[in-house]
């Protein structure tokens, strides 16, 4: 099988931004990483975006202490916004010098919406994007 790149996009909103709108969930979920000697699965904040954005981690499906914070901190932000928000991290190793960022970042759902115009043709407008080589 060839190798070749693909292209992504996704919404971010910036970590400041999510500690304004829930200063106590986002708190408990660093610090569930900080000095946490009997969390042997994270080494930190990163690891755990790393395992989520991977697909190798479903916080649903394993209620540990960093789970259970991390899904507090979306409900709370959901509440408080009505967005949703995922931990997502982007390898550098995997990217490209012109990537808009690597490392961790928290995906943001339930932002647009289709134009009135837009609804009615909704089913023949496709989202498509390209990366060009060069």
């Amino acid at each position: 099988m060839g190798m070749g790149y693909a292209s992504c996009q996704v919404l971010t909103v910036e970590e400041y931004f999510i500690e304004e709108q829930c200063p106590e969930e986002f708190q408990e979920l660093i610090d569930s990483f900080d000095g946490n000697e009997g969390n042997a699965q994270f080494d930190s904040v990163d690891d755990f975006a790393r395992s989520i954005g991977n697909g190798d981690l479903d916080p649903k499906d394993n209620p540990e202490e960093p789970e259970l914070k991390y899904e507090a901190l979306q409900k709370a932000f959901k509440k408080k916004t009505d967005l949703e928000i995922n931990l997502f991290y982007h390898d550098p190793d995997d990217g490209d010098r012109y990537d808009d960022f690597t490392g961790r970042a928290w995906l943001v759902d339930g932002v647009l919406q289709y134009t009135p115009a837009g609804e009615k043709y909704k089913d023949k407008i496709k989202k498509q994007s390209f990366v060009t080589f060069g």
